[in-house]
Formats: structure tokens, C-alpha cells, sequence
């Protein structure tokens, strides 16, 4: 315990891009899948092309700390233009391009003062078509070209890096090779939040915490580096795809290639991957956790069960846990943040998954402290619901350029996470959802999880989820979005009876949140991290409305 605690206090990415590519070098690190087959990256070949493009960036000048911005999917290319950042001693930041105008992009450039964007010029409305709009060209060459930005004065190079054309890799130097050294209290990178709620926050991490959150996923998942590969469909560039069983344990890691994509049937490929790579620990989003388990005809004659499957990102639903003991031996429920990594987790399985409620997160992780907090920040008692409040040697060391965030950082190291949740009688914590997702209906506040769990057993129905729309009366109304179950016909007057039904004997008739409209979707909007668009859904409803 003391020697891999160690490892992630006194060392680097550098040092453990170094140690894994010299140790069994031929051993697999990242497997891709797209429609067009299997890409293997060994150990040593992703130090060897890392090494080789930090050498290329060190010539256009990069030096230690300066902030490179990758705008790129999931493919073998991100993975070495990562680590090759890191080897250069520079600093990696998720280029990430929401708005069709790149405004948002452009923004995170400017306040992290970056020198280098490093994108696809053929990937269709990509970051670099959008950026270009907007730079001066200085001069140009088959790798990269030199440019000037009124918009982002740093702004020195962009870098292209075709992944489609697979002529990235082999286009780097040989026989060049470099590998600067960073402090483990080095600022290595920077993560942007999803922006469901506006603008993406840049959240900047250390060396230190990076390693810190590696190992302690190690801890918790139990990942062996000879016996156990991964699956994750997360981006890269998002802490929750962050590659840490690699960094820390050596062990392989299986990925879709999203410059190519998969098959049509979507949930098909990656189950034919999992058994194809035996795959023993599989990241899923709850949503893909459920269709591939409604997909009985995929698993039963495979005979295939992961050891562990990892969920987060959205509340759990019961009806997961159905797939305990048939895909999987048990599921992990994780409560995490950009800013601090991963807070709470709770592990189900046959002996246990009974004693499963919704928003369950149970114990704080080794290392993390957890508090519930009244408005005045002072804690509450009992189930009492408050606002969830973290302290973690993991936590960010600042947003970059957003002082408005400042009020999040309280004295003695206390990060506020704007969550909502409270301590049930066992001693865990139980998280409702952001309190910034509170509607303000009329005297009342309604968080909409708790409204949302009344009517999740509503016939027909999928998925519900509340919104606010705007109301002159009580300011904002209530607004139920609405996936039907195959072949439902569920008609709106269908949910409001049963809304009725459910509410009415359980709460004051006064507050009266029996939803005023129902809006019907056949999907709901994701983030890019594949969490439940609220902000985005609510933009719909109003729409649909006509509010």
C-alpha cells in the first residue's frame, strides 16, 4: 500500500509514460475498435511515438508549462498527442467545440493563454474548419502552420493530426526522441466540465492529484495489469476517460475509434468487442448499461459476464441492477466531479443489491471527506437535505480565468459541489442532483429528482425527467419530459393521471407539483459525457411549448 502510494505522490505522467514503456514493451496498452478493425498501441510504441511527437512540438518552440489544446475524438492519435504534451513538459487541455461558432473553444483558449491547437483539418465542422475562420495564416506546411489570433494573442501554431487518413503516426520523426521532467505539483492538465450549464469551467489538475485519482481507482475496481483489460466508452479528454488503469497499473484498455465509429447496431459492436478482447471491467453510461441488457439475444448465448461493470455520470436506476449476476458479478456506482475526481462508491452484487434505493452513493472514497451543509453552510442533521460540500487532496487548484467560481472554494480546503443529497440512517450519502437544477415553483422549491422517483414507476413510460419552464404566475411551471416504453402509446392525459394519483396523498396539496405539461421525446440530449443535457432539455421543452 505505501509503495504504489508513493508512486502517485512523487512521480509524474512523464515517469509513468517512461516506466510502462520500457517494462515488457510489447505488452498491449490501448486496443481500438471501428467497423474497419482492431488498432493495437503496445507500451513501448506509445512511448516511442509520444517521445517522437514531443520532439516535434519542442520545434515549433513548446516549452514546460505552456497549455496545448487537443481537439480530438477518441482515436490511437489522441492518446499519443496526449502523452506527447506531457513528455514535452507542456500541459494538455480538452479542446472542446459545443457551439457551432466555436465561440466556446475560442473562450477556453484565450483564459488558458494557449500556444498550440492541435485538431483534424478533415473532420467535418471539427475545431480546426471552425478555428481557421478566425486565425491569420502565417505561414503553412504539411504539419503545421504558424498563426496569428486577435482572439487568442497567445496562439502560436496549430497542428494538424489527420486520423482518418492514419497518416499521423507514421508521419512522426524517427529516431527523435524527448522526454522532459515535470514536479508532481506541476499543473499537468486541464479538464472542461461539461458545460450542461453553460460554458465549460476549465478545472486544472496536478501531476500529483492525476496519480492520486489513478490510484485510487486501482483501489477500488481491484484492476490487475496481466489479468484484467477495460472498456470505457468515455472521451479521453474528460476526467471520467481519463487513462488511468494504464498510468498506473500498465493494464490494457479497450476503446472505440470515434474518427471511424462502429457498426449500425451500436450496442452489438461493443458487446462483440467485450467478448472479442475478454474484456473483464466494462465502463458504461446507465443508459448503455440498460440496452444492452435489454438485449437478451447479445449475452445469453455468449456466456459471457464481466468481473465488474463501472457506471456514473446519471443516477442508477433499480433496473440495472437486473443485470448483476447476468452481465456482470456487480456494478459500480460512482459519484464523481471534474474538480475532485471521484468521491463516493458503491459497489452492488447479489448479496447486496437489495438494499439498493435510487440516488444511492453510499462511502466516500480513501482520502475524501464529505460533509452535507445547510445555505449557511453550516451541517445539517439526520436525512436532513442540504447542499454536499468535499475536502480531498485530489481537489482542483482553481478554475482558470472564472472568479465568479471563486465562492465554490471555502476555507480549510472545503470545495461546495452544488449538489444536493443528505445521510440516510445507515451512514451513506445519498445525492438528488445539482441544487442548480431547483426549480422555483411559486413558495415552493422542487428539486426535480425527488418528483422524478414518484413517477418512474408511471406504465409505459421509459424515462421521465422534470424541467422548469417559465410561468408569469409562479415563475416557473412544471414541465415532465418523456421517453414512452416500446410499442407505449402513454398519452399525456395518461402521465397526469397517474402524476395525480402518486402525488396528491404525499404532499401538501398546496405545493401542487402535479406537472403542468408533458412533452414527449424520442431521446433525450446527452453532453458530451454522456450525462442527461438538463439545460438543453429544458431549451426543448420550451420550445415545443412555444414558452
Amino acid at each position: 500500500m505505501e509503495e504504489s502510494r508513493s508512486i502517485s505522490t512523487g512521480q509524474t505522467f512523464t515517469d509513468r509514460i517512461c516506466f510502462w514503456g520500457k517494462t515488457e514493451p510489447d505488452t498491449p496498452a490501448f486496443i481500438f475498435w471501428s467497423k474497419n478493425g482492431r488498432h493495437v498501441l503496445s507500451r513501448g510504441e506509445v512511448l516511442d511515438l509520444s517521445s517522437r511527437f514531443a520532439f516535434r512540438l519542442t520545434e515549433l518552440g513548446v516549452q514546460p508549462g505552456d497549455v496545448v489544446c487537443i481537439a480530438l475524438p477518441n482515436c490511437p492519435e489522441r492518446i499519443i498527442v496526449d502523452f506527447g504534451v506531457h513528455l514535452a513538459g507542456a500541459v494538455t487541455m480538452n479542446g472542446q467545440t459545443l457551439r457551432s461558432d466555436g465561440q466556446d473553444i475560442i473562450e477556453s483558449m484565450c483564459k488558458a493563454k494557449c500556444r498550440v491547437l492541435i485538431a483534424d483539418p478533415d473532420q467535418d465542422n471539427g475545431a480546426c474548419s471552425i478555428c481557421k475562420q478566425r486565425f491569420e495564416l502565417v505561414s503553412d506546411n504539411k504539419h503545421s502552420s504558424v498563426i496569428k489570433s486577435e482572439d487568442v494573442p497567445s496562439l502560436m501554431h496549430m497542428v494538424y493530426c489527420r486520423a482518418r487518413k492514419s497518416e499521423f503516426l507514421t508521419s512522426l520523426p524517427s529516431d527523435t526522441y524527448i522526454s522532459r521532467s515535470r514536479k508532481p505539483t506541476d499543473i499537468a492538465s486541464i479538464f472542461t466540465t461539461s458545460g450542461s450549464s453553460g460554458y465549460s469551467k476549465l478545472v486544472q489538475h496536478t501531476h500529483k492529484a492525476l496519480l492520486v485519482i489513478c490510484h485510487r481507482l486501482r483501489e477500488i475496481t481491484g484492476i490487475r495489469s496481466k489479468e484484467d483489460i477495460s472498456f470505457t466508452t468515455a472521451p479521453l479528454g474528460w476526467i471520467g476517460g481519463f487513462p488511468a488503469y494504464f498510468l498506473y497499473s500498465g493494464a490494457p484498455t479497450v476503446i472505440i475509434d470515434d474518427t471511424i465509429g462502429g457498426e449500425a447496431d451500436m450496442l452489438k459492436f461493443i458487446w462483440n468487442i467485450i467478448c472479442d478482447e475478454n474484456v473483464s471491467i466494462g465502463g458504461f453510461a446507465s443508459f448503455q448499461l440498460l440496452g444492452i441488457f435489454s438485449r437478451r439475444e447479445l449475452w445469453e448465448s455468449s456466456g459471457k459476464k464481466l468481473k465488474k461493470v463501472l457506471t456514473g455520470g446519471q443516477p442508477l436506476k433499480r433496473e440495472c441492477l437486473d443485470a448483476v449476476g447476468n452481465l456482470s458479478d456487480s456494478i459500480l456506482n460512482f459519484y464523481a466531479s471534474t474538480e475532485v475526481g471521484v468521491i463516493c462508491v458503491v459497489e452492488l452484487n447479489e448479496s447486496n443489491k437489495h438494499e439498493f434505493k435510487n440516488n444511492m452513493t453510499l462511502n466516500p472514497v480513501s482520502g475524501m471527506e464529505m460533509r452535507v451543509v445547510d445555505s449557511e453552510l453550516k451541517d445539517v442533521a439526520g436525512e436532513t437535505r442540504g447542499e454536499i460540500v468535499v475536502r480531498s487532496e485530489t481537489l482542483t487548484v482553481g478554475y482558470i480565468g472564472d472568479t465568479g467560481s471563486n465562492a465554490s472554494f471555502l476555507p480549510d480546503g472545503w470545495f461546495r459541489t452544488d449538489d444536493v443529497g443528505y445521510v440516510d440512517a445507515r451512514g451513506g450519502f445519498c445525492v438528488e442532483g445539482r441544487s442548480s437544477d431547483a426549480i422555483m415553483h411559486g413558495a415552493y422549491i422542487l428539486y426535480p429528482t425527488w418528483l422524478e422517483e414518484k413517477l418512474a414507476s408511471c406504465p409505459g413510460v421509459q424515462q421521465l425527467v422534470i424541467v422548469p419552464v417559465p410561468d408569469k404566475l409562479v415563475h416557473q411551471e412544471i414541465c415532465a419530459c418523456v421517453k414512452r416504453s416500446e410499442g407505449s402509446l402513454s398519452r399525456e392525459e395518461d402521465i397526469l393521471h397517474f402524476a395525480k394519483a402518486a402525488i396528491t396523498g404525499n404532499i401538501p396539496s398546496a405545493m401542487n407539483v402535479v406537472p403542468k405539461y408533458v412533452v414527449f421525446f424520442e431521446e433525450f440530449p446527452l453532453t458530451r459525457s454522456l450525462k442527461l443535457n438538463r439545460k438543453e432539455l429544458a431549451k426543448l421543452a420550451r420550445e415545443r411549448l412555444q414558452l
